[in-house]
């Protein structure tokens, strides 16, 4: 009698330890899971300490920039460019030397390098017009370069043209990191004219 009283004590104590055992496991798998999912958390992107909010404006129409071939295949010159109301349709009118006039897709243009291989400086050009407004996703990046216009009467009509561009785009807010969230890289700019 007094065996079995010992035994079912002995019996109680183990079952006891067990469960605390279990307990005190499950504790520590919850806290190492959560300790995980908040170092993890941390490195899924860049880390914004001192973020700032700007607004990015994205054009809604289109252009059609018109310019005429200076030196064969590389040099052109900016005669006009005006605003459409649909972006894709934005083109490229290229006044040859041979007296033709070449017209060029700019979607095209975009998704395909190879098609406008003839005029192989175009490129250059329009990313410092307003035609740059279909390559680039920001206004902000889309500054007529003067030089690349025949005169200053081009010039200033693109330069007075960009505000339109701009009163009609869609903007919405970005985080942009500050300097010490920029950690490795800071130094070189990733943006590019694509997409």
């Amino acid at each position: 009698m007094f065996e079995e009283i010992n035994s079912s004590k002995m019996n109680k104590k183990i079952i006891t330890g067990l469960a605390l055992t279990k307990k005190i496991t499950l504790l520590a798998a919850v806290s190492a899971a959560l300790t995980l999912q908040n170092c993890g958390g941390e490195n899924v992107g860049p880390r914004i300490k001192d973020a700032t909010q700007e607004t990015v404006y994205e054009s809604t129409k289109g252009v059609v920039t018109e310019v005429e071939e200076v030196e064969p295949g590389n040099d052109y010159k900016i005669i006009d460019e005006r605003i459409i109301d649909e972006k894709d349709k934005s083109i490229a009118i290229v006044h040859t030397l041979e007296g033709t006039t070449d017209t060029l897709s700019l979607k095209k243009m975009k998704s395909d390098e190879s098609s406008y291989s003839r005029h192989s400086g175009l490129r250059g050009i329009l990313y410092y017009s307003l035609a740059a407004s279909y390559f680039n996703r920001s206004m902000r990046n889309v500054t007529p370069n003067q030089s690349n216009y025949k005169n200053a009467s081009a010039y200033n009509k693109s330069t007075g043209l960009k505000n339109d561009l701009k009163s009609s785009a869609t903007s919405r807010k970005v985080n942009v990191p500050g300097r010490s969230s920029r950690g490795y890289g800071s130094g070189k700019s990733f943006r590019s004219f694509g997409g």
